[in-house]
């Protein structure tokens, strides 16, 4: 029962960190996302007038 629970808390620490990774490389490339400047649907910030 230990292993089991071992491995599960392993395999959920080694997912985390594999997300976090990706996350910081996606953030780094500076590539224009969906969301990320609030609109969910286009890529463009919208001025400030």
């Amino acid at each position: 029962m230990a292993i089991a629970f071992m491995f599960w808390g392993c395999s959920i620490l080694f997912v985390l960190v594999v997300a976090l990774i990706l996350c910081m490389k996606i953030e780094a490339s500076g590539v224009k996302r969906w969301g990320a400047t609030g609109s969910l649907f286009s890529y463009e910030k919208k001025e400030a007038q």
